[in-house]
């Protein structure tokens, strides 16, 4: 009896240990299937589609694109004269700069008031930015006497030649007076020689008196000469440096104002300018919306051998102070021909993408298709393109790389869906 009761307490006990084992796995499936469910990619409605031409078209609601900021606006046309492109770089206007040059062989010294000029620095007009001390040689002091004791020989030359003339005038003049002994015109003419010889007389002591002072100068050695800064500019050079000898003449600093630059632009070999453009439109390469005008100096004294073509010189109106020579520039020079009809692209609507540029046109109200662009010239207002759009389309002019990022999404997939491809 106690055996059968052991076997019945073992067959309920295995009953139990499997029905809870049982109980386990179908909760454990459950669980897997919850968190499967859980783990699943958001299904989100697709916002990609296909134009009747074949393109891509992005579809956004009226509320998600207020969300977005998404703008557009009407493409308009505009009629310009046709032009060819020029390429090119900024040059320093010569008439712009300025090189102080040492006045008299010496020695730098730097201002006391003031340390010496650094590059960039900006000096106004006038600035003393140091002194040459004089330095003589022994045969400089002796040709400064020699020249001196000459100075004085040709003041009492030019004394005595006065005198013999004055003498003559006057005898000349009593003559005249009595009795027309001598002419008129005798007279005329030995006061002319008189003002003649005084003149030379005059000259003769300023050349003593200048002498004299350089002399008294150079000999004490004490008298240094400043070196001032005529013409303001911001300084580009620095070609010496204080306590350095410097020879008569010797380029110091040169300073350059580029409120006035040049800008050469080389027209491609084989492309013909209209010869009477007297201005032009000037870019600067990477500031596009900002174009300046270039009024025409001259014809490039050289040609380029990179383009084979003609050259150009135009002086920049109205350029700001931040540019700088040696900038790449692009030149839009008038060429001869008809007017055309292009179409005005903002900047604001350009999509950079793969290389590209593109824009995102309005399809419907909440379709937009993107459309590849080749920008012809650029204005103020935008680029002009020939060919693609039409004046009255509407394009997105803000957000349109929101819009190329949810064009992007759609070729991303995730979750099981990426499993199965």
């Amino acid at each position: 009896m106690s055996r059968i009761v052991k076997w019945i307490v073992s067959i309920v006990a295995g009953a139990g240990v499997l029905g809870l084992l049982l109980f386990a796995f179908v909760e454990g499936r459950e669980e897997l299937a919850r968190e499967r469910e859980r783990e699943a990619p958001i299904k989100v409605p697709p916002r990609i589609s296909r134009t009747r031409d074949g393109g891509v078209a992005v579809t956004i609601d009226h509320d998600t694109q207020l969300r977005m900021g998404l703008e557009t606006a009407a493409l308009v046309s505009e009629t310009v004269n046709p032009e060819v492109t020029a390429y090119g770089r900024l040059q320093e206007d010569p008439g712009a700069s300025f090189v102080v040059r040492a006045p008299i062989t010496g020695i730098i010294r730097a201002a006391a008031s003031r340390g010496w000029p650094s590059l960039g620095e900006s000096l106004s007009d006038g600035t003393s930015i140091g002194v040459v001390e004089p330095r003589l040689a022994p045969i400089e002091r002796v040709d400064f006497v020699t020249r001196l004791s000459d100075a004085r020989g040709d003041v009492e030359a030019a004394e005595a030649r006065v005198s013999a003339v004055r003498a003559t005038f006057e005898r000349m003049q009593k003559l005249n007076a009595d009795n027309k002994n001598v002419s008129d015109r005798a007279v005329q003419e030995a006061e002319a020689t008189l003002r003649a010889e005084e003149a030379r007389l005059a000259a003769a002591r300023r050349n003593v008196a200048q002498l004299e002072a350089a002399s008294s100068n150079q000999a004490s050695g004490t008298s240094p000469i400043s070196l001032e800064v005529a013409r303001g500019g911001e300084v580009v050079e620095i070609l010496a440096r204080p306590n350095e000898s410097i020879e008569s003449g010797q380029p110091v600093l040169r300073v350059a104002r580029f409120d006035s630059l040049l800008a050469r632009v080389d027209v491609p070999a084989g492309q013909v300018v209209d010869r009477n453009a007297t201005m032009a439109r000037i870019v600067i390469v990477g500031q596009e919306a900002q174009p300046l005008t270039g009024q025409r100096v001259s014809l490039a004294s050289s040609i380029d051998p990179t383009t084979l073509g003609e050259g150009f010189v135009f002086r920049l109106i109205g350029a700001p102070r931040s540019l700088r020579p040696g900038l790449a520039v692009i030149g839009y020079v008038r060429a001869p021909g008809p007017s055309q009809e292009m179409v005005v692209v903002p900047y604001s609507a350009l999509v950079r993408f793969a290389g590209k540029a593109w824009v995102y046109r309005q399809v419907s109200d909440d379709q937009f298709s993107r459309h590849e662009v080749a920008a012809s010239r650029t204005t103020a207002k935008g680029f002009l393109v020939k060919q693609g759009l039409q004046g009255g389309e509407r394009v997105v002019v803000q957000g349109g790389q929101l819009l190329l990022s949810e064009e992007q999404k759609s070729q991303i997939q995730v979750g099981e869906e990426a499993e199965k491809k």
